[in-house]
């Protein structure tokens, strides 16, 4: 019944703050917690990266198991939204952030043109620019420097990473959402087994298969912003 595995600490995106709840119906896959945008036709999809100030809200998480993957609104499935007010967002793995900052979407994830959803810090953190779309609420420092490390390989939903240590830094565990980058394309993915073995770990979904050159893996980690 739960979608999220206890496992992780999960606080949902609705807040307290949470203002207009809206409805799309999904053009393709869109992760809980994604900011979404508009497509050509009507439907909704995950911010594309590297795009300015055009999102719609923020995807809420649904309590019944999604196909078919967890965590994750199929194509065509309905979308709740939220659309004013605050929601706790997914921050881009390997950042910092403080309450007050500013955040955006990425400019550097993939070939410019994917689906994710996430942010980082503005440029200057504390400088609210034309590209800003939210200001952070959280009462304590968010983000870990460590939480982006590279990837040595990969098999279907099985990534290797060249050490245990390596693996430890991205502190992840059982439903832990991550960004796995390369120059060819960027995705959104979940973990299912964060120790399958000592270097190896194992996702919600294979991996694309376009991954080739400098491929990272980012921890994404849940900040409370309220939407500008």
């Amino acid at each position: 019944m739960a979608t999220i595995p206890t496992y992780m600490t999960f606080k949902g995106v609705k807040t307290p703050g949470s203002g207009i709840i809206k409805t799309g119906v999904a053009a393709s896959e869109i992760p809980f917690g994604a900011f979404v945008t508009r497509s050509a036709d009507g439907t909704i999809k995950a911010q594309v990266t590297d795009a300015p100030y055009n999102y719609l809200g923020v995807a809420v998480d649904d309590q019944r198991q999604q196909m078919p993957y967890d965590g994750f609104y199929a194509a065509g499935k309905k979308v709740p939204y939220i659309a004013t007010g605050t929601a706790n967002v997914w921050l881009l793995g390997g950042q910092t952030i403080n309450a007050g900052d500013f955040v955006r979407f990425p400019t550097t994830l993939g070939v410019g043109t994917e689906s994710l959803g996430v942010v980082i810090p503005e440029t200057t953190a504390t400088t609210r620019t034309a590209y800003s779309v939210g200001r952070v609420l959280e009462t304590y420092d968010a983000g870990d420097a460590n939480y982006d490390q590279t990837v040595t390989s990969f098999v279907g939903s099985v990534v290797t990473f060249n050490a245990a240590a390596t693996i430890a830094k991205l502190d992840l565990v059982e439903g832990d959402y991550v960004v796995i980058d390369s120059n060819e394309a960027a995705e959104v993915n979940r973990v299912v087994d964060p120790l399958t073995s000592d270097t190896t770990i194992t996702m919600e979904k294979d991996l694309l298969a376009s991954h080739a050159t400098n491929i990272t893996m980012y921890k994404l980690v849940q900040i409370e912003v309220e939407l500008i």
